[in-house]
């Protein structure tokens, strides 16, 4: 019951964060217009249209991006009265960040997931017709690994500003190695090769793979690999977490 109230408190903290319920709710549609719009010339072929492609790529993308809202719900200041009077309360510190990790999950695995269902089912983006609820599945799971990740570098480094600065660059870095915003292809076989590398790559190319060949050759892996790191930043958590550090 202690650890549903906090999940409940968080999850109101987020709704009343402009800067949060934005990304969550009108970025999707925004970054996904955008790009489209402008690259639409670049698509079109074999069905794909560009806004296939950049509401896939976006929509990661901004995955990507909750990196640093896991942070917030730690470590911003106007929520430290409130962790303050939590961190008195007897209240196990295990209840306090498994609850910041659910709500900041339920919050944007809400909201990207009825953004995606919209966007499918109008047709604007096609997320993968009836294997839509395994793009949904991947993009939740990859949504726990980096709220989890997000969280476990908070814990360590303890400053809001140093986590987000480090989240946001690292994972600005991979989204442009991996052609989130532009096909990397083209500038030379060694971008190329580099792209490959990249995790990000990886995922969206299985999501490609699921929503246009109906290909689940690599899915399982990734799921799996996912969960198993998301199993290890919540540990990495639980003896890294001390709710005076956040007062």
């Amino acid at each position: 019951m202690t650890l549903w109230k906090l999940v409940k408190q968080d999850f109101r903290n987020l709704i009343k964060t402009p800067v949060i319920v934005t990304c969550c709710v009108i970025y999707p549609w925004l970054l996904i217009t955008l790009f489209g719009f402008i690259f639409s010339s670049l698509y079109g072929g074999e069905g794909v249209s560009s806004y296939d492609y950049y509401g896939v790529t976006m929509m990661i993308y901004l995955i990507v991006a909750s990196l640093t809202i896991t942070p917030n719900t730690f470590m911003e200041k106007k929520l430290r009265q409130g962790n303050i009077r939590i961190a008195y309360a007897p209240v196990s510190r295990v209840s306090i960040y498994i609850s910041k990790i659910i709500s900041s999950f339920l919050f944007m695995g809400i909201s990207f997931s009825i953004n995606m269902t919209l966007m499918n089912y109008f047709k604007f983006v096609n997320f993968g017709g009836s294997n839509f609820e395994y793009v949904i599945a991947l993009f939740l799971v990859f949504l726990l690994f980096s709220v989890t990740l997000g969280g476990a570098v908070c814990v360590i480094l303890k400053t809001e500003e140093l986590t987000n600065m480090i989240l946001s660059n690292v994972g600005s870095v991979f989204a442009l190695l991996s052609g989130m915003f532009f096909p990397v292809d083209s500038l030379g076989d060694m971008v190329s090769k580099l792209s490959n590398l990249s995790p990000l790559k990886w995922i969206l190319n299985v999501t490609f793979s699921v929503i246009y060949d109906n290909d689940f050759q690599n899915y399982s892996c990734i799921i799996l690999g996912l969960i198993c790191l998301s199993i290890i930043f919540i540990i990495v958590m639980h003896f890294n977490y001390k709710p005076e550090d956040y007062i």
